[in-house]
C-alpha cells in the first residue's frame, strides 16, 4: 500500500535535500531552489513494488529512509539484483531523460519515504539551466561502471569472491558500526544474497556459515555483520 501527499516540498529545506544526492550536487542553486518546489513526497510499507520493468517511465525518486531492490525478473521466476539502495540514492534516474519504458523492476525492502521529481518538471527546469547536463553525464556513466562490475564479477569471481565483494560493497555504503563489527545496515535473506550475485540460496547458505565458523562474518534473522572485515577482503582477493 501506498500513501502519496500532494503537497509540494518547501524550496530551502528541499535544495539542501538535493545537494546530498550526487545527480543534483554540481547544479546551480538557482536551479536546485525551481527543482525543490517540484518534489512530491511519497510513501511505501516493506515490500511494495514501485514499479515494473516495462513501465512507462516518468519520474524520478530519492529516497529519504528505508531501503529500495532493484532488479530484473528471469523467466524462470528468479531474479537478478542490480542495486539496493538506501537514503539519498536515486531510482529510476534515466527516466528524466527520455520515454522509454523501465528497464528494471524496483520493490521495497523496509517501509520507505521518498521523494519523486517528474520528467515533466525536470525538464522544464533543465532547459533554462543547460550546463547542469555535465552532472547528468556524470551519474549515467557511474552507473554504467557499476553495471559492467557485476558482469565482471560474474564471469571471473567465484560465489565466495562474489559474496565478498558484495558484503564489503554494501557495508562500505550503508554500513553500521556495532560493538561486534559491522552491520551490513540491511535486512537481506540469503534467497536475496543469492540474487544479488547470480548463485543459488544453498551456496551463499553454505559459504555464510564457513565464514561464521571462521569468526569472519555473523548471521542472525537477516542482518549480517562482518565481524573481520579485513579476512572478508583476503576472500575476495583470493578469488581474483
Amino acid at each position: 500500500m501506498t500513501t502519496r501527499r500532494t503537497s509540494p516540498s518547501d524550496g530551502a529545506q528541499g535544495a539542501d535535500l538535493l545537494l546530498n544526492v550526487t545527480l543534483f550536487r554540481g547544479m546551480p542553486p538557482v536551479m536546485l531552489k525551481e527543482l525543490a518546489t517540484k518534489l512530491r513526497p511519497v510513501e511505501y510499507r516493506a515490500n511494495t513494488d514501485i514499479f515494473h520493468e516495462g513501465d512507462e517511465g516518468a519520474s524520478l525518486y530519492i529516497i529519504l529512509s528505508g531501503a529500495v531492490k532493484v532488479f530484473i525478473p528471469a523467466l524462470d521466476g528468479r531474479e537478478v539484483v542490480l542495486a539496493v539502495l538506501r537514503r539519498y540514492d536515486l531510482l529510476g534516474e534515466m527516466s528524466l531523460l527520455d520515454s522509454v519504458p523501465r528497464s528494471a523492476s524496483a520493490t521495497t525492502i523496509e517501509h520507505t519515504e521518498m521523494v519523486s521529481l517528474s520528467r515533466r518538471d525536470f525538464l522544464s527546469v533543465l532547459s533554462r539551466h543547460p550546463a547542469a547536463q555535465q552532472a547528468i553525464i556524470e551519474v549515467l556513466v557511474k552507473r554504467l561502471r557499476a553495471t559492467n562490475q557485476s558482469i565482471q564479477d560474474a564471469y571471473l569471481l567465484d560465489v565466495p569472491g562474489r559474496l565478498a565483494r558484495r558484503l564489503l560493497t554494501i557495508a562500505e555504503e550503508h554500513g553500521v558500526p556495532t560493538d561486534e563489527g559491522i552491520d551490513i545496515g540491511l535486512r537481506v535473506s540469503q534467497q536475496e544474497l543469492a540474487n544479488m550475485i547470480g548463485a543459488s540460496r544453498v551456496a551463499v547458505n553454505k559459504q555464510l556459515q564457513t565464514w561464521r565458523r571462521d569468526n569472519i562474518v555473523d548471521v542472525n534473522r537477516q542482518r549480517v555483520t562482518i565481524l573481520d572485515e579485513e579476512a572478508l577482503a583476503r576472500e575476495f582477493a583470493l578469488s581474483q
